[in-house]
């Protein structure tokens, strides 16, 4: 219809009313951004008002210089939740700044947060414009986009006002109007206005202050230009905070380490790791760190544990702070993980960062393996290494069987689904796959591809192909692939579908040979046809009681996939003679768990239950344990070779086994609990396994002494914390005495004599078996502490009460908006009584009755909704419960938008717990009640 005019005006109108109909009906609606302009440099000016505590607002303007790669006639940026001047935008050709070019009005799409600029005349390709906006915004209370927070200050009672940003996934756009999508990196100019008594920190260092016009006793902070940075990194706060100044000899990077006045002396620690892990980094990735300057800050309310924010990392006060004597040595680790893994992001991440969400892994994934290489360097003498690569291995060995689980690499379709992306797969997963990938390619051919990779995408963006391509020529350069493997064929097995393998090893003890085969993990153990499908490419490394090589990790062969993607089986001769056992994945290097032959099982129980126990590799006797335990848990094998193995743990004195052992059985004593019988039957059973490993460590007595080494401190940690729990009598009896002891100190505040590491098992045991009294006094101790983790180590405790009225108190006080949980911490409080046989009926009533209002408090950002229903699935054992469950959710779909995999996992795991008792609950009485009695152990069960 091109050039084709109607005479009737009437008609005109008409035909102009449809048009701007189809304009707002045909409004882009696409959850990415048109690619029409990409945006070259911003200059951000934002004055915060924290004087008022009634209205604690921010406004502020935003230049964008803008290259057209595309004509168009619409500028599409990212808005949410600010009010836009629309009289003021101002739009001009950079290369003549004198003429405004006009618009035609503004138009928004809620649902992707799209603010459309409509514009007069067509932008042309190959210009530069710059666009000018006038914005306004409340400082919200929901933790992401610009943000308040507050603390009381010690001295005065007085309430300090302060305002952070968090813009990680997708909250810039809530701060100031931007193209907010990884892809579009810019350089910032960022002038933050605020009053002169204040100090203001942003990415870059401050270059000037001068006066605000017009308003008194305020400054601008005006800092230095940034390096290119995708919009989530850009982070700036106004505080009254102080600091700590380090650095280490050979880098020129100086760290500020900051929190509220009266912590500063929690900062040491954290201002001494830093500086060092920087270096550390610089040296093994041969990029030089940036930027002049790391600022550390413990912001006292703050969602995530930290933000990689370039050059402004943000923390939780948890993760950042740590107190002589208060802090346990498991903060200390923790703290040092959560600042290696930020300052890794500085380099995968922030130097180069994936093109879109799909890949967040290669930020997380590499931050969380790289992080585990910074804190090995740091303190060898923890073993963290070999510690985190377990924990990372037993969290996904878990998450992994379920369906409901994802592929580390899977497209991202709504910017609703960022958030929950932020799991475990993510992290741990994409960590545990770089770690297979370390061992398969060496210290050298590793590092070398990721120098490559980092070298080439600077300042970019990249995707995992990219990633690929850059190990595929490590690989064939110091031969630790054939010619015709490349990585991406074997890699792509491992991040783009879900789960893991289960590899099967059956030996024929006549021929010598073994078969090995292979198929996906399923903690419900069914295969459907389309799980049945999958391969992986594993590589297999192995030994023998005659070799007991444990330290080439290596793969000696490869289980291969073909053109079809089918497993190819496999077959070895004369690896091992009959009469020795065989173990497969050294060190825990591939992501898989092995099953082998019943006669293999009993070769291994042999060993395990000898005094030649640890001729296995420690990180193979935490493999083995976890997997008998998981194959008896899923019904793969019979719970009795898991307890023969077991047995063996009374002579085992290494950390890692016993954490493998105790995670594993967790499950089983939670199902148990409402069953009297088998419950105490479990529990007498784990009394015989762990009194000799508790008084080798000396119960809960305090001989921790320096010289005992870290493992062995985390090892006294969790015995003493299950003692407790399956009431070792002399544990339960030292704690209640430690804890009252405590009570009546003349200033409990300043004087507790129980051991740092010991805290958490002596208040749990001590409120478990204690009265409201008990409970008062320790809720006291709460609001009184001004240590984060000795808070959180409180909160979590406060949920072991077994009075009913206690609790229901406790869950009103958690969701309070005026009491002191911050909202960060209420996951922990929710969980903690979610756990106990009590208190979970109490947080699922309360759960079901507030939904709405929970929605409200956590803000339609937050995944915690889902978290807390993780919580309660874990303790719900009837299809009475589940149906009440599946209707609350059913009936409330708009909270859960943000959880989708939550509910899924949720539902997956309240049916497993419904099937695991109808298969197990009988058949643990009888095995249970036999094995106790052929230990001579029924008479220490009451009613025997």
């Amino acid at each position: 219809m091109k050039g084709h005019h109607h005479p009737s005006a009437i008609t005109g109108l008409f035909l102009a009313t449809i048009c701007l109909l189809l304009t707002v009906a045909n409004a882009y609606t696409h959850y990415r951004l048109p690619t029409s302009i990409q945006p070259d440099r911003y200059k951000l000016k934002v004055i915060t008002h924290l004087e008022n505590p009634a209205n604690l607002t921010f406004n502020g303007q935003v230049s964008i210089r803008f290259l057209v790669l595309e004509d168009t006639k619409n500028i599409t940026l990212h808005v949410q939740n600010l009010t836009i001047d629309e009289s003021r935008i101002q739009l001009k050709r950079y290369a003549n700044k004198k003429i405004q070019l006009c618009t035609e009005g503004t138009q928004t799409v809620s649902e992707q947060d799209y603010y459309i600029i409509h514009l007069h005349e067509t932008l042309r390709k190959g210009e530069m414009y710059k666009i000018k906006l006038f914005f306004s915004g409340i400082l919200n209370e929901k933790l992401h986009g610009y943000y308040r927070s507050s603390y009381v200050a010690k001295d005065t009672n007085e309430t300090k006002w302060l305002s952070v940003t968090q813009f990680e996934p997708a909250s810039a756009r809530a701060a100031f109007p931007c193209l907010d999508e990884p892809n579009y990196k810019a350089k910032f100019v960022i002038w933050l206005g605020h009053h002169k008594s204040l100090t203001a920190l942003s990415n870059m260092p401050l270059e000037k202050q001068i006066p605000v016009n017009g308003i008194n006793d305020f400054v601008w902070s005006i800092f230095e230009e940034s390096v290119p940075m995708s919009t989530y990194l850009v982070a700036y706060t106004v505080n009254d905070f102080t600091y700590k100044e380090s650095k280490v000899e050979g880098s020129d990077v100086v760290f500020r380490t900051w929190s509220r006045g009266g912590y500063i002396d929690q900062c040491d620690f954290a201002s001494e790791v830093g500086p060092n892990v920087l270096k550390y980094y610089e040296e093994i990735f041969g990029i030089p760190f940036p930027l002049k300057k790391v600022d550390e800050i413990a912001i006292p309310d703050f969602s995530a544990g930290a933000m990689e924010n370039w050059g402004l990392i943000t923390y939780r006060e948890t993760a950042l702070l740590f107190a002589p004597n208060i802090s346990s040595e498991s903060n200390k680790e923790r703290i040092a993980e959560v600042i290696a893994h930020e300052l890794a992001h500085q380099w995968f991440g922030n130097l180069v960062t994936m093109k879109w969400w799909t890949d967040l892994w290669l930020n997380e994934g590499f931050a969380t393996y790289i992080a585990s290489l910074g804190v090995r360097n740091l303190s060898p003498e923890w073993d963290s290494y070999n510690a985190d690569s377990l924990e990372n291995s037993l969290s996904i060995f878990r998450r992994d069987a379920q369906l409901s689980s994802h592929p580390i690499s899977q497209p991202i379709l709504n910017t609703s689904q960022i958030g929950e992306r932020f799991d475990s797969i993510s992290y741990k997963k994409g960590s545990a796959v770089l770690r297979m990938l370390h061992m398969l390619l060496s210290q050298d051919g590793f590092f070398e591809g990721v120098r490559d990779y980092l070298t080439k995408h600077k300042y970019q963006n990249a995707e995992q192909d990219d990633l690929w391509s850059a190990f595929t020529e490590k690989a064939h350069k110091f031969n630790r692939i054939q010619p015709e493997y490349d990585m991406k064929t074997i890699m792509d097995s491992w991040t783009l579908q879900t789960g893991y393998p289960l590899v099967k090893v059956n030996r024929n003890y006549e021929t010598g040979t073994i078969d090995i085969t292979q198929h996906r993990y399923l903690e419900n153990n069914t295969i459907s046809e389309e799980e049945a499908k999958k391969c992986w490419w594993v590589p297999l490394s192995y030994t023998t009681n005659s070799e007991l090589d444990f330290e080439t990790t290596t793969p000696k062969k490869w289980l291969e996939c073909d053109e079809s993607g089918k497993s190819v089986p496999l077959q070895l001769q004369n690896v091992a003679a009959a009469n020795e056992w065989i173990i497969f994945n050294i060190q825990l290097s591939g992501v898989y768990r092995v099953m082998y032959d019943f006669d293999n099982w009993i070769l291994l129980n042999a060993t395990f239950n000898s005094d030649k126990y640890d001729t296995i590799h420690v990180m193979n006797r935490a493999h083995i344990l976890d997997d008998v335990i998981s194959f008896a848990w899923s019904g793969y094998q019979d719970y009795d070779i898991a307890f023969d193995i077991m047995e063996y743990l009374t002579k085992e004195r290494e950390y890692l086994p016993w954490k493998s052992a105790l995670d594993g059985l967790s499950n089983v004593i939670r199902l148990l609990r409402p069953f009297p019988e088998q419950h105490a039957y479990i529990k007498t059973y784990l009394r015989y396994i762990i009194q000799p490993i508790y008084l080798n460590l000396d119960g809960l007595n305090n001989t921790i002494e320096t010289s005992k080494s870290h493992s062995q401190i985390l090892l006294k940690s969790l015995v003493t914390g299950w003692a407790c729990r399956i009431e070792l009598e002399d544990c339960v009896r030292t704690a209640i005495n430690y804890f009252q002891q405590w009570k009546l100190s003349k200033n409990p505040d300043t004087e507790n004599s129980i051991p740092a590491d010991l805290r958490s098992t002596v208040y749990c045991t001590a409120i478990r078996h204690g009265d409201k009294d008990d409970w008062d006094f320790l809720w006291q101790r709460y609001k009184a502490s001004n240590v984060a983790t000795e808070k959180r180590t409180i909160i979590v405790s406060l949920g072991c009460s077994r009075n009913d009225k206690v609790l229901r108190d406790y869950i009103d006080l958690t969701f309070d908006k005026a009491e002191y949980i911050r909202k960060q911490d209420v996951t922990f409080a929710f969980s903690s009584i979610a756990r106990s046989e009590v208190g979970a009926p109490i947080a699922r009533n309360y759960y079901a009755e507030n939904i709405a209002h929970l929605h409200e408090f956590f803000g339609t950002q937050s995944t915690d909704i889902g978290k807390l229903l993780v919580a309660l699935s874990n303790q719900i054992i009837t299809t009475e419960e589940l149906n009440k469950l599946t209707q609350l959710v059913e009936a409330n779909k708009q909270y859960f938008e943000k959880s989708e995999k939550s509910v899924q996992s949720a539902y997956e795991t309240i049916n497993f717990n419904i099937q695991w008792i109808g298969r197990n609950v009988q058949d643990m009485k009888t095995r249970l009640h036999d094995r106790l009695s052929l230990m001579g152990l029924l008479k220490d069960i009451v009613g025997e």
